[in-house]
């Protein structure tokens, strides 16, 4: 147990003082493992492999490259031609160029590496490494036969590979997720609060492939030592040994390090003998929450420095962001007519009330608007709020934090569906050809949430709402008030085009997990 709630993780806090062991503890530490090691199957620590994820995933991979490249060579050449041998050949002469090209853009090292790795992330470097690789292949093959027809064919082979690359290496990591040595064990340090923040968030996201292990909680105290205690709520059992041998020894694959670490005077010492155990270490800086990732990294003199780019945006980004929501959500309108159609009909079949739900909601720079919905609760379910305030499950009832109920009684049989899918959404892009909403943007807060966001959180409102956002594609309704007003404050601060078209690409597969669609 962990400040009182149950956990199946073992919590050892690092103590500013040791007292004399009554055993070896992590003697006493293996017994509370073998159960999570058993279902996991971890290897022990003398037989553990060194980044087990990433060596095989690599070659999966690789595989999945050198099949899809074949593949759409065969493919632009039968249909435009004929397949020669000596097209082939050079394929396979080439193929060293892609490899090494790749791991330049670290296309087979950054999942192990990455928490949060998604195929969104590496859309960029696959255009622009394949259309390089069509290219220049197919000009090659042009100068050993020229012949009419080149053209077409560089273009066909340019998307035949973009479509068979993002394809065969989605299925390879849908199949690699499924398999033991995909995950990845982890150790926590930090402060208790911040140490189960972290762990959290991992529980949130299956999807990463990441098991917290074990949490190592230090006081907020820079004479903390690396001796530490395996905390309970019953007893407390001391020992010298220090945080690598632990994560020696539980054979963790990677270490997080909360941000009070960021000022321990021990910190590079752990870092440096972590890094020589072969870990991943993972650290969490302590101005995260108000920098966020964006950050420029250079040296001067061999001096590393972390540039923070201005957080203002230029009236181009805003006429640029604006146009992509105008034809993104014309496109979207049309692709979904008739999607939205017969969920108007179904709502109407299946209880009395509008097919839309109309709601004020907080928009750009303070100004209000009427968000659309399709209705997906009983018709007056709004006034009925105060009835179910109990059953809101981030607390607070109806006065402070975000209002989300699971199996919210008020919801219908249709809106239920709808919602599980957010198809109760799909209106909103009509807000977003008004130029209410945007199709990427913080989370369009009612009236009574608005007035909740105080400080340096107020800058959400610098950026149009969004039918999509950091919130929804991270957890939706799972996520509190507060880390979901922060999320929106890094992305404001943060904005970008290609971080919109990422948040849009992530958008699906979170939508397909229902995780947080209450």
């Amino acid at each position: 147990m962990i400040g009182g709630t149950p956990t199946s993780d073992v919590a050892v806090a690092v103590a500013d003082t040791a007292t004399p062991s009554p055993a070896n503890a992590l003697t006493d530490l293996a017994p509370a493992f073998d159960t999570r090691a058993e279902r996991s199957a971890k290897p022990a620590a003398g037989d553990r492999v060194i980044d087990q994820r990433g060596r095989l995933l690599r070659r999966l991979l690789l595989v999945a490259d050198i099949t899809a490249l074949g593949a759409a060579l065969a493919l632009a050449e039968s249909t435009l031609g004929q397949l020669r041998a000596v097209d082939l050949a050079l394929l396979l002469l080439s193929l060293p160029l892609w490899v090494l090209v790749c791991n330049g853009h670290r296309l087979y090292h950054l999942e192990s590496h990455r928490a949060d790795f998604r195929a969104a992330d590496e859309i960029g470097p696959v255009l622009q490494m394949t259309t390089i690789w069509s290219w220049g292949t197919l000009l090659l093959t042009s100068l050993v036969h020229p012949g009419a027809g080149q053209v077409a064919k560089v273009a066909l082979f340019w998307a035949l590979s973009v479509i068979l690359l993002m394809t065969l290496r989605s299925v390879v990591r849908a199949y690699a997720r499924r398999q033991p040595w995909y995950v990845q064990h982890a150790l926590v340090i930090g402060p208790r609060s911040q140490a189960n923040a972290i762990v959290r968030k991992i529980a949130r996201h299956p999807e990463w492939g990441i098991e917290a292990q074990a949490r190592a909680a230090i006081p907020r105290s820079e004479r903390a030592s690396l001796r530490f205690v395996r905390s309970g709520d019953i007893d407390t059992v001391t020992t010298d040994t220090d945080l690598i041998e632990l994560a020696r020894d539980l054979a963790v694959d990677r270490v997080m390090l909360a941000p009070a670490l960021s000022h321990s005077p021990a910190r590079a010492d752990l870092i440096s003998g972590l890094s020589e155990l072969g870990v991943h270490v993972d650290l969490i800086p302590s101005w995260s929450d108000f920098v966020g990732a964006r950050l420029d990294v250079h040296e001067m003199e061999g001096m590393p420095l972390l540039t923070i780019p201005r957080t203002r945006l230029r009236r181009s980004a805003f006429r640029l962001k604006r146009a992509f929501d105008l034809i993104g959500a014309t496109l979207a309108l049309a692709l979904f007519a008739l999607p939205m159609l017969v969920c108007a009909i179904a709502i109407k079949l299946d209880t009395r009330g509008p097919a839309l739900f109309h709601q004020r909601r907080v928009g750009r720079d303070d100004e209000p608007f009427e968000l659309l919905k399709f209705r997906s609760m009983h018709d007056g379910a709004d006034g009925r709020k105060d009835d179910v305030a109990r059953l809101n499950f981030h607390g607070g009832g109806n006065g402070s934090g975000m209002f989300k109920i699971r199996e919210d009684p008020r919801t219908t049989r249709v809106g239920a569906f709808l919602r599980r899918y957010s198809l109760d959404e799909l209106p909103q892009l009509i807000n977003v050809v008004r130029g209410d909403m945007s199709l990427v943007g913080p989370r369009p807060l009612i009236e009574d949430e608005d007035r909740q966001v105080e400080g340096r959180f107020r800058k959400r409102i610098g950026l149009t709402p969004g039918l999509t956002g950091p919130w929804q594609v991270h957890g939706r309704s799972e996520i509190p008030f507060e880390e979901m007003v922060s999320l929106d404050y890094l992305y404001v601060t943060n904005w970008s085009l290609s971080g919109d078209a990422k948040l849009l690409m992530r958008t699906l597969p979170a939508v397909l997990r229902r995780s947080g669609a209450y």
